[in-house]
């Protein structure tokens, strides 16, 4: 009796922590250099989906039409080698010293700089206007810094683009760089730069940035199901893949918690349910082109593999890496009854630190879903790292620490239906 006291005792820890172990590997795998940040360079996307797809095999799930890809087309601006900037003599670091707008267009060679602000705008509109602006061998640098009257800044934004019709542009951004997947181009870059690696006293650049806009990718969701006791009503849990790609040969963007997190939840419900049958039947949807506009998912609904009608809830998991201040739950302000048997269901079992309720947005795959008045929710954790979109969202910074707690919380609450 003892002995299996000990057993009991001493094997919940190997028990609590298998969940976690599981998420840590996946979120290596998909944040290793091997997938180019899942984006649109050297196919990091289609190995992100292959990925996927083996592990959907391993563990045995069920396919509509015989395969787990459902195919689609979009566009991207890509950067796929020459990626440089040069401050005077100096080598500035991509990604951390500058970002390269996802709409750049390209650029090579020496530029001599003229600053924009707040002292000298009007006098440059005017030469604007009497066509006294040279843009050849010129690059022009927006920096708001001192402007409050919110019209000014939309000037600022605007001047940013009509310039980038004719020369480089750089904008001063002394925040957090945040990037994202260009659905366009202009004709020559736009560089976030921060103030103190472009001093007002520079009087030269050199820019090495090469683009190249695809206008016809062939992308992918997966989607796969595991078979339950009701089999013609689902629940459908969800995350997309996909994430902001490569700048350059040397820079990629990881997604560790954006949303390779997300995935690794998905996997694992994968698995549990793959083992324990569920009252419902169960579909796993991986979503590509997120990052792109959330087009998986608006491309699944318009094209389902099974009538919509049967969808008993969907479960969004996007930004699955924290949890040390709870969880958040989008759309739990329409979906009250289910927002609130979640949230009983954390507080008789203590597993996240709260559940917070928000309401409508449209910030994640769940939106076209419920576009289509389909019962859907996005659940995001809170706290812990605050790196978003940009070079250090790693998987060695994102621990997985509340990720056991949290898939039990998820499996209750799917089990509850």
């Amino acid at each position: 009796m003892r002995q299996v006291l000990y057993l009991f005792l001493f094997g919940i820890p190997s028990i609590l922590y298998s969940q976690q172990d599981f998420g840590l590997k996946v979120v290596k795998e998909l944040c290793s250099k091997e997938y180019c940040g899942r984006g649109y360079v050297n196919d990091g996307h289609v190995k992100a989906a292959n990925y996927i797809n083996k592990r959907f095999e391993e563990f045995g799930l069920s396919k509509f039409n015989n395969n787990y890809f459902q195919y689609f087309n979009i566009q991207a601006n890509t950067f796929p080698d020459s990626v440089s900037l040069y401050v005077e003599e100096n080598k500035l670091e991509t990604g951390i010293d500058y970002l390269i707008s996802s709409v750049s267009g390209s650029a090579k060679g020496a530029f001599n700089l003229r600053f924009i602000n707040r002292n000298n705008i009007i006098q440059f509109l005017e030469d604007l206007q009497n066509n006294n602006v040279q843009f050849d061998e010129n690059a022009y640098v927006l920096d708001d810094a001192g402007i409050q009257d919110n019209d000014t800044l939309q000037l600022f934004r605007n001047l940013g683009r009509f310039i980038a019709q004719k020369s480089p542009v750089f904008k001063i951004n002394d925040s957090k760089f945040t990037w994202t997947v260009g659905k366009e181009q202009v004709p020559f870059p736009i560089v976030e730069i921060k103030s103190k690696t472009l001093p007002k006293s520079t009087k030269k650049v050199s820019l090495n940035i090469h683009n190249v806009f695809k206008s016809n990718i062939k992308t992918q969701n997966l989607i796969a199901y595991v078979e339950g006791k009701k089999k013609n009503k689902f629940i459908v849990i969800s995350a997309h893949y996909d994430h902001l790609g490569q700048m350059g040969h040397d820079v990629y963007f990881p997604g560790a918690n954006d949303n390779a997190s997300g995935v690794a939840m998905l996997l694992y419900m994968a698995k549990y349910f793959s083992e324990n049958q569920p009252k419902y039947s169960i579909v796993f949807m991986a979503f590509g082109a997120e990052e792109a506009g959330i087009l998986g998912s608006k491309y699944y609904v318009e094209h389902p593999l099974f009538p919509l009608k049967d969808i008993r809830f969907v479960v969004n998991c996007d930004i699955m890496g924290t949890g040390d201040q709870g969880v958040t739950v989008v759309n739990g302000t329409v979906h009250k009854k289910e927002f609130k048997k979640l949230a009983v269901l954390n507080l008789e079992n203590k597993y996240v630190e709260k559940v917070q309720v928000r309401g409508r947005a449209s910030n994640s795959d769940h939106y076209w879903f419920s576009q289509r008045q389909i019962p859907a929710v996005f659940i995001y954790t809170m706290g812990g790292i605050t790196a978003y979109h940009d070079v250090f969202d790693k998987s060695e910074t994102l621990p997985l620490t509340d990720f056991s707690d949290l898939s039990k919380l998820l499996i209750g609450f799917i089990k509850s239906f």
